[in-house]
């Protein structure tokens, strides 16, 4: 009979992944990096049962390019509710394997090619202005989560997706609480399922509407499209639409407000990256490795596998922490310092194999535009209180970051990263 070894010690007894509230400190950096260097496929004891956890850069990127033998359909996070999965599996792109995922995701991924997007940029740009110059207008310190970053990924999404201006704040508050990870127990988990089933008949009564009177956005295209001679069912669009929600309206922001962090913190960086426009692409790459917003993704072994130095039952849960991976010092130099011109970069801020994320080439555009707007506006970040990270075992990033903002001079000229001097990315 197989054994689960090499089993997950490095950090006692107490450390257990499953709670959400581990991660409000960094005491599971550490922890991973004696992982790392020990076992980086283990097996992790747990209040819900165990599962092997993934900790290096190779074996995660090796577990995410076979869904064959390690699927997404039996769920991709954990704490996920069965029942929820069960009724998802095969529906929804992120628990659909195999020519399933091929069909959703071709349904959907005309609207994500940077080409497709081009004619976003203008839109987020003066967007961003206008609410980064009434911030600074203020003169005072924001909670630049709450008044900000939270706001870009609802401006592209929300508008891609149809959803009236008017419904934004509602809809983006479901989805916070669809998807918040602070409580745990029946009341909290009643709570979370409440939310996503608002969500869902919210979208459930845009499609019809769109089915009515088609528009020019993402939903209306859904209920038209025709995918190997079938069109997408009512559940299909609804339960991908509530994961586009998650995944646009979550992640972003977490890479936003850390990169904002990042530049306070080292204000030399943030400089640089206003007086060296060539650096802007790679600097969105670095943001994403860094800050590293997804936490983990889960797979199921459908057959008995080795992945690293760990034989992996039939039916094992196996979880991949992507920000511990982003710091794998076998694959990224100094991996702790935050490296503009970091390259090659191969993170896994988008996962990776068929679940590569399908919004990429978005969220890479609208840490672009943030970038542009910011060099433009600020000279110069600066704390302004406590940095609040978020407590969950699934999304890495902070709930709150108050900083003050120094308003750039006009003497400077151009906007550093979109004037004259801009050359393009080296790639």
């Amino acid at each position: 009979m197989l054994t689960r070894t090499p089993v997950f010690t490095a950090g006692g007894s107490d450390f257990d992944p499953t709670d959400p509230h581990l991660f409000t400190t960094d005491r599971h950096l550490e922890v991973w990096r004696q992982a790392r260097s020990r076992h980086p496929v283990a097996w992790q004891e747990s209040a819900d049962g165990g599962f092997w956890s993934v900790t290096g850069h190779r074996a995660g990127s090796e577990l995410l390019r076979r869904p064959t033998e390690f699927t997404s359909t039996l769920g991709m996070r954990l704490g996920s509710s069965p029942q929820a999965v069960r009724a998802a599996a095969g529906r929804m792109l992120v628990v659909a394997d195999g020519t399933a995922h091929r069909r959703l995701r071709t349904a959907h991924s005309a609207w994500f090619t940077p080409r497709a997007l081009a004619g976003l940029r203008a839109d987020l740009l003066r967007l961003l202005d206008a609410r980064l110059a009434e911030l600074l207008a203020r003169g005072t310190p924001f909670d630049v989560v709450g008044e900000l970053t939270a706001l870009l990924p609802a401006w592209a999404l929300l508008g891609m997706m149809g959803v009236p201006a008017a419904d934004w704040n509602h809809l983006v508050g479901l989805t916070l609480r669809a998807f918040d990870d602070d409580e745990r127990g029946p009341a909290a988990a009643a709570a979370r399922t409440e939310a996503h089933t608002e969500v869902f008949l919210y979208f459930g009564e845009l499609l019809d509407r769109r089915r009515a009177a088609p528009g020019d956005d993402m939903v209306s295209a859904l209920a038209q499209a025709v995918v190997d001679g079938r069109p997408l069912t009512d559940e299909e669009i609804v339960l991908n639409c509530d994961g586009l929600m998650n995944g646009g309206l979550e992640t972003t922001p977490h890479a936003a407000s850390g990169a904002m962090l990042a530049f306070a913190r080292h204000p030399d960086t943030w400089r640089r990256l206003r007086h060296t426009p060539e650096l802007a692409d790679r600097a969105v790459e670095e943001i994403l490795r860094y800050t590293s917003p997804p936490m983990h993704a889960m797979r199921t072994a459908t057959v008995d596998a080795t992945l690293g130095d760990a034989t992996i039952r039939a039916g094992d849960r196996v979880v991949v922490w992507f920000p511990s991976c982003n710091a794998d010092d076998t694959v990224f130099a100094e991996p702790g310092r935050f490296l503009l011109d970091r390259w090659p970069n191969p993170h896994l801020g988008f996962g990776g194999g068929p679940h590569y994320c399908i919004g990429a080439a978005l969220a890479r555009l609208e840490l672009r535009c943030l970038l542009e707007t910011l060099a433009r506006r600020v000279e110069a970040f600066e704390v302004a209180g406590a940095v609040v990270r978020q407590p969950s075992n699934f999304l890495n990033g902070l709930r709150r970051l108050d900083l003050a903002l120094t308003p750039a001079g006009t003497a400077a000229g151009a906007d550093p990263l979109t004037g004259p001097r801009h050359s393009g990315t080296p790639r």
